[in-house]
């Protein structure tokens, strides 16, 4: 039986390209997941379960927004240039990118305004009338059902198209490697490694590459807390069963 071993492949055009493709789809994934699982909370009769619709909204909102907006990672190309968004779902895009923009990751929008509240008290219906209390209250938007539904729908369809990128990048990597002797890589390719750090030594001010320089992963919490996602497919996709002798 043939062996098999999965390495990290060598910095070429065509592996920072699968890299770039993947990092977009895992943001797509994000937004696909925290929309799912709204369109099921705001139907729900328990309003602890429906309080939880905006925050799974808002990070929604900014996974998807992070494919579309201007990044300082070396080569982070934005996903509409890309790839085009469905025709059928362009207003969807448009309306969510306005989400993100002006009330989700921004406090600029007149659907977020915050006010200062007093109580006031009066003993008698003529007497004199004087402040007690003092506090504040800021409104949040909600969202119904159909537009969660129909920003559900654009990040599926989004996907995959980014899907079918995806398939032609990973066919390109292939070929490429077809071409090379891949002894060495078989012998001294590395697999990603997770090492746990404290919080003093994590640099906020750094900016990753476009493509790793370094096979080792630095984070904040435990290693077993922590998730290496495949990025290059679609996790929800349906598994397809043949049946013996078919083709």
């Amino acid at each position: 039986m043939a062996e098999r071993k999965q390495v990290i492949a060598p910095r070429s055009a065509e592996s920072v390209r699968l890299a770039l493709l993947a990092g977009h789809n895992a943001d797509l994934g994000t937004a696909q997941d925290s929309f799912h699982v709204a369109s099921h909370m705001v139907r729900s009769n328990d309003k602890s379960e429906r309080n939880l619709v905006r925050p799974l909204v808002a990070e929604a909102t900014v996974a998807y927004g992070r494919c579309f907006t201007k990044s300082y990672v070396a080569g982070r190309t934005q996903l509409d240039k890309i790839i085009t968004i469905p025709r059928e779902h362009a207003a969807a895009h448009a309306s969510l990118m306005r989400l993100r923009n002006s009330t989700v990751a921004h406090s600029e929008s007149v659907l977020t305004p915050s006010f200062a509240i007093v109580e006031l008290q009066r003993e008698q219906p003529e007497g004199a009338v004087r402040a007690v209390r003092a506090s504040a209250m800021t409104v949040h938007p909600s969202y119904s059902a159909e537009a969660i539904d129909e920003f559900h729908a654009l990040v599926r369809a989004v996907k995959q198209v980014l899907l079918g990128e995806i398939e032609r990048a990973k066919a390109a990597l292939l070929a490429r490697l077809a071409a090379e002797d891949l002894t060495a890589l078989w012998d001294e390719g590395q697999q990603p490694q997770l090492l746990s750090v404290s919080l003093d030594s994590w640099d906020i001010h750094s900016r990753r590459p476009d493509y790793p320089e370094t096979n080792i992963i630095k984070v904040l919490v435990e290693p077993a807390r922590t998730f290496l996602m495949p990025s290059s497919g679609d996790l929800f996709a349906p598994k397809i069963h043949r049946e013996e002798g078919a083709s």
